[in-house]
C-alpha cells in the first residue's frame, strides 16, 4: 500500500510540474514573460538540470532585460551540454549586443568548433570576425555558410554589408538581392540605402 502511494504521489508530481514547462512556453508565444519565468521557475526546482527549460528561461530573462540572468542560465546550461549550438549563439548574440565583441567571437567560435556543418554558426562568427575587423577571415566564414546552407539568407545579408565595406557595391547589391529572395525583411532598407 505505501509503495503505491508514493508511486501515485510521484506521478501527480511529475504531470504538474512536466505541464509548467508546456505552460512557461505557452506564456512566452504569447508574449507574457514574466508569467512564463515563474512556471520555468517552479520547473527548474525540481529539474534543475532540464536544458530546454534552462535554454528558454534564458531566453525569457533577455525578453525582460534580464541579461545576467539570462548568462548565467547559459553558462550553466553550457556546464551541461558544451555542444549545445542555440545556448552558445544565444550567449554570443548577448555578448555581441552588449558590445563585446571579443566574447561574442569566442562563443560563436565554440559554436563552429563543435558544430562544423552548422551555416549559423559561421554565420554569426563571421559577423563577430566583421566587427573586430578581420575581414578576411569574415569573408571566408560567410563563403562557408553560404556553402553549407544556400538558402541562409542572413548570411547573404550580411556579406552584403562586408562588401558595402569594401567598397563592391554590385557584389553588396546581389547579396541584398539574394537576401530578400530568401525572405530576410532586413534586405530591403539596404537595397533602399545602397542599391537605388
Amino acid at each position: 500500500m505505501n509503495n503505491i502511494v508514493v508511486v501515485g504521489f510521484l506521478v501527480v508530481i511529475f504531470s504538474c510540474t512536466g505541464k509548467k514547462t508546456e505552460e512557461g512556453d505557452r506564456f512566452y508565444d504569447q508574449g507574457e514573460y514574466q508569467k512564463a519565468l515563474e512556471a520555468y521557475d517552479k520547473y527548474l526546482t525540481i529539474y534543475p538540470r532540464n536544458i530546454k527549460t534552462l535554454y528558454n528561461r534564458a531566453r525569457t530573462y533577455d525578453k525582460l532585460d534580464r541579461i545576467t540572468e539570462a548568462k548565467q542560465d547559459l553558462t550553466k546550461l553550457l556546464d551541461l551540454e558544451p555542444n549545445h549550438l542555440q545556448a552558445r549563439i544565444t550567449l554570443g548574440e548577448l555578448n555581441f549586443s552588449a558590445g563585446n565583441y571579443e566574447g561574442a567571437y569566442y562563443e560563436f567560435n565554440k559554436a563552429v568548433e563543435s558544430n562544423k556543418e552548422s551555416s549559423l554558426a559561421y554565420t554569426y562568427r563571421a559577423k563577430a570576425n566583421q566587427k573586430l575587423g578581420e575581414i578576411k577571415k569574415a569573408s571566408s566564414d560567410y563563403a562557408v555558410a553560404i556553402r553549407l546552407d544556400p538558402s541562409n539568407g542572413t548570411a547573404f545579408l550580411y556579406r552584403g554589408t562586408l562588401y558595402i565595406y569594401r567598397k563592391k557595391k554590385s557584389l553588396a547589391c546581389q547579396d541584398f538581392n539574394k537576401a530578400k529572395s530568401l525572405g530576410v525583411k532586413e534586405a530591403d532598407k539596404a537595397i533602399l540605402k545602397y542599391c537605388n
